[in-house]
C-alpha cells in the first residue's frame, strides 16, 4: 500500500480540477448586443476563474458580473475587488467562490506612461485544498515598431523582477500581452518574461511549450489568438488569425507533477482555434473545433479568442484503514474479459471492515458504489474479498466472487484501480501500466501486505490454477490458504497449508504439517457463525498429514472450518457446490 505518487498525464485520482481562463472582451462596458456571445461561450468552456482585459471602468466590470455572469450561473460568481488603472482600459478577475476564497488585490507599477496599464496582482485561496496562490492580469503595450516593443521590455523587466520575488511560489499569469515573437532583438520582451537570469524564481513557461515567432506564421496557426474577424466593425484588429497575443503563463511549480497545483497536460486551448482558420476568421466555412454557434459568437464578441487550461488541486484525502489490493486478474483466457475480470483485496486488521457505501474507480470515468440493501458488505480479519465482474461460476471461469460490480473495467495493459472509502478518502489504490505485462490468463498477485503495491517489483504471477483453468488465487492467499493463520505459541510446530479443490463438490483435502504427534480438532461453521459440527480427538503424525472435509450432509454454500492444535488454529474458508 502506498500513499500516492499522482500521475498527471492521464488524469487525477481526485482531488479537484478548475479551469483558468483569460479574455480580452475587447471595450466591454454595457453593450447587450455582445452579452449574449458572452454568455454563448462561457456555456461552452464553463471556466471557474476568469481574468479579463478591456473592461471600461468601475461600469464595465458591474454590468459583466451582473449581465454575463449572474445570467451565465446565478449566485456563483464573485469578483476581486476592481482597480481603476491609469488606461481607459481596464483588467479585472472573477471567481467561483465556492471554489475560490480572496484574499488580497494590488498592483505591479509596470505602466510606463499615460495609456499603458499596471498589472494587477491577485492572491486567492483554493478553498478544499487551503493552497494559495497569485494570478496576474496583463494588458502590455498594444502595436508594433520598436518603441512599442521596448515600452513591452519595460513592462516586462519590471514584471519579471516582482515575480523573482515569489520565488517557489505559485502563481499564473494571464492577460494580452501583444507580443509578436520570442526574438531578442525585435521583441525581447518575451525572453525577459521566460528566460534564464540569475533569479529564476519568477521565470515564467509556457505550459504548451509552442515558441517561435508566432506573427503571421502558419506554423503556429492553432494557437493564434487574435484577430477572429476580417471585416472592421466594432473597433479593435481585424486581420484575421495570425497573432498569439493572448497566454496563461505558469511558474515552474505549477509544472512540477510533485507540486500541490499542476497544470494539466494537453488542458490548453486557445478556444474555437481549430488551426485551419489562419489569417481568416474563425467563423468562415467550417470550423471544427465548435460549433457555427459559437463561432459566430466568437466573432462577434471580440478581437480576441479566450485562452483556458485546467489546473489540479491536491486536495485528496488519504486513510490507512488495512484493506490493500493484493491480486488482480485483468486479461483472462478462459473466458472474456467482460466476464472474467476480477481483484481482490484483504483486511490486514484485527477487526471487521464494513465496504458499504465505497467506492471503485480509475483515474478515467469508471466508478461503482459498493451499495447492497439490507446486506452488510464486509471483511473479517485476515480474510479475502473478491470483487468480480460476473458472479456466474459457468461464464466467469470459475471466480467465487464477494461482490459482483458494475461500471469498472480493467484494461490489459494501463490502469488504476483506487479504493475510497464512504467519505470519499483513499484507502488504497493501484495503478499499472505496459511494464507490469500482465499475461493472458494469469493474475499478478502481492507477497507482502507491507510492500507498496504500485511497484511492479512487488508482484508476482500466480502459479496456482482455478476454476476453467486460468492462473490465480481469488479469495486465497498466493500460497493457496483461504484464511489467515492464529498461532499463540511455537508457531512452527503446526501448520495448515491449501485446501484442495476449493470450491468442491464432494469433499476437500486438509494438509497440515505437524513435527510432532498430537491431535486436533475441526468445528465446523455457517455464514452466520453457528456451530454446525465438531470432529474431536483426530490424530495426526509428525510431518505431513491428509484430512478429508465430506460435504455429502450439506447444502451449496461457504463454510468456514477452526483447525485447531494445542498451540495454534486456523481459519479456513470452503466453498461447497453441489
Amino acid at each position: 500500500m502506498r500513499f500516492l505518487s499522482i500521475i498527471l498525464s492521464i488524469c487525477f485520482v481526485s482531488g479537484s480540477d478548475v479551469r483558468v481562463m483569460t479574455y480580452n472582451l475587447l471595450n466591454f462596458s454595457d453593450d447587450d448586443n455582445r452579452e449574449m456571445h458572452y454568455i454563448s461561450i462561457l456555456e461552452s468552456v464553463l471556466p471557474d476563474l476568469i481574468v479579463v482585459q478591456e473592461v471600461l471602468g468601475q461600469t464595465g466590470f458591474t454590468h459583466f458580473q451582473s449581465d454575463v455572469l449572474d445570467v451565465f450561473q446565478n449566485g456563483q460568481w464573485s469578483g476581486a475587488p476592481f482597480i481603476n488603472q491609469s488606461a481607459q482600459q481596464d483588467i479585472a478577475l472573477f471567481f467561483k467562490h465556492d471554489i475560490f476564497s480572496f484574499v488580497s488585490t494590488g498592483a505591479v507599477a509596470t505602466a510606463q506612461s499615460s495609456g499603458t496599464r499596471d498589472v494587477i496582482e491577485w492572491s486567492m485561496v483554493h478553498d478544499m485544498s487551503e493552497i494559495e496562490f497569485n494570478i496576474y492580469g496583463v494588458h502590455f503595450k498594444a502595436s508594433s515598431g520598436s518603441s512599442n516593443a521596448q515600452q513591452r521590455l519595460a513592462e516586462a523587466t519590471i514584471l519579471r523582477q516582482h515575480l523573482n520575488s515569489l520565488s517557489g511560489s505559485y502563481f499564473i499569469v494571464a492577460g494580452d500581452f501583444n507580443i509578436y515573437s520570442n526574438s531578442t532583438s525585435t521583441e525581447p520582451a518575451f525572453n525577459i518574461l521566460t528566460g534564464e537570469s540569475d533569479n529564476n524564481g519568477g521565470r515564467l513557461f509556457d505550459p504548451i511549450d509552442r515558441i517561435g515567432n508566432w506573427h503571421n506564421n502558419s506554423s503556429f496557426s492553432d494557437v493564434h489568438t487574435q484577430s477572429p474577424r476580417t471585416t472592421s466593425f466594432g473597433g479593435g484588429a481585424n486581420g484575421g488569425m495570425d497573432d498569439r497575443f493572448d497566454w496563461l503563463f505558469v511558474s515552474e511549480s505549477i509544472l512540477n507533477t510533485q507540486s500541490r497545483m499542476v497544470y494539466i497536460d494537453d488542458s490548453y486551448i486557445a478556444f474555437g482555434n481549430d488551426g485551419n482558420h489562419f489569417n481568416n476568421a474563425i467563423n468562415s466555412g467550417n470550423n471544427f473545433s465548435v460549433s457555427e454557434q459559437i463561432a459566430n459568437a466568437l466573432h462577434d464578441a471580440s478581437d480576441h479568442l479566450p485562452v483556458y487550461m485546467d489546473v489540479w488541486f491536491d486536495d485528496l484525502v488519504f486513510i490507512d484503514r488495512g484493506a490493500v489490493i493484493t491480486e488482480i486478474m485483468v486479461n483472462p483466457a478462459s473466458v472474456s474479459d467482460s466476464y472474467g475480470e476480477w481483484f481482490e483485496i484483504t483486511n490486514t486488521t484485527d477487526t471487521i471492515i464494513s465496504l458499504d457505501g465505497w467506492t471503485i474507480k480509475d483515474n478515467g470515468s469508471d466508478m461503482h458504489l459498493i451499495q447492497i440493501e439490507n446486506q452488510d458488505v464486509a471483511i473479517d480479519p485476515g480474510q479475502f474479498f473478491v470483487f468480480a465482474r460476473s458472479g456466474n461460476l459457468s461464464s466467469n471461469g470459475g471466480v467465487v466472487s464477494d461482490y459482483v460490480y458494475s461500471g469498472f473495467s480493467l484494461s490489459n495493459t494501463e490502469d488504476e484501480i483506487i479504493l475510497m472509502d464512504s467519505e470519499g478518502a483513499i484507502v488504497d489504490e493501484v495503478q499499472y501500466d505496459s511494464e507490469w505485462n500482465f499475461s493472458s490468463g494469469i493474475s499478478k498477485e502481492i507477497h507482502d501486505v507491507d510492500l507498496d503495491n504500485n511497484l511492479v517489483e512487488n508482484w508476482f504471477v500466480s502459479t496456482i490454477s482455478y476454476g476453467s483453468g486460468d492462473y490465480g488465487t481469488p479469495g486465497y492467499s498466493f500460497e493457496g490458504s483461504l484464511e489467515s493463520e492464529y498461532q499463540s505459541t511455537a508457531p512452527n510446530q503446526f501448520i495448515v497449508q491449501s485446501l484442495f479443490p476449493n470450491p468442491f463438490n464432494s469433499f476437500t483435502t486438509i494438509k497440515i504439517f505437524s513435527d510432532k504427534r498430537q491431535t486436533v480438532t475441526i468445528q465446523t461453521f455457517d455464514l452466520f457463525g453457528r456451530e454446525l459440527e465438531t470432529q474431536n480427538n483426530i490424530s495426526i503424525q509428525p510431518g505431513f498429514t491428509e484430512l478429508q472435509w465430506e460435504g455429502k450432509d450439506y447444502p451449496s454454500s461457504i463454510y468456514f472450518l477452526k483447525i485447531s492444535s494445542f498451540s495454534s488454529f486456523y481459519y479456513k474458508k470452503i466453498i461447497l457446490l453441489k
